[in-house]
């Protein structure tokens, strides 16, 4: 397996084939993504504040983040965006990619480092996830996407 940041014009499609294999976003969350992905493509890295690392085996994408610096801020990153191929869940990818993401906003000057996901029973695995790894759950917004579905707020300062 190996990483890189540069996203090529191909990652559009693997992309949202990661999301929609995951069983957990909605279409509408899938449309956000790839705008993301757009964004970086058309205006670059720097332009568009999105940094993508991908992680791959042999040209197959496995996995992706999103993250980058939060402009109204200081020293705060988000990590917008997050999702490993269904069928590489468990392998480390997860893990390894968030420990690449913090290294890179630790030599960026950054400190904290902010991650959000909804409360539905689905992201129970993802949200403990974030806990095993050094995240902390700061805040819950009671029914931010709909109703009984908050959003949890997860923090890391490195």
């Amino acid at each position: 397996m190996k990483f890189r940041r540069e996203l090529k014009a191909s990652d559009v499609a693997a992309i949202r084939d990661i999301l929609n294999s995951s069983g957990f976003f909605y279409d509408h969350e899938v449309a956000v993504a790839l705008e993301l992905v757009e964004e970086n493509l058309n205006k670059g890295e720097e332009a568009s504040g999105y940094v993508f690392l991908i992680a791959e085996d042999e040209d197959k994408l496995l996995g992706f983040a999103c993250y980058g610096k939060n402009p109204c801020t200081e020293d705060s990153f988000d990590i917008y965006w997050m999702a490993v191929r269904q069928d590489q869940r468990g392998s480390g990818i997860g893990r390894e990619m968030v420990k690449r993401i913090e290294e890179d906003i630790a030599s960026l000057s950054g400190k904290n480092i902010w991650i959000e996901t909804s409360s539905r029973p689905l992201y129970e695995p993802t949200r403990m996830f974030y806990v095993k790894i050094g995240y902390t759950l700061v805040a819950e917004l009671p029914n931010f996407y709909a109703k009984n579905d908050h959003k949890s707020i997860y923090l890391k300062t490195v």
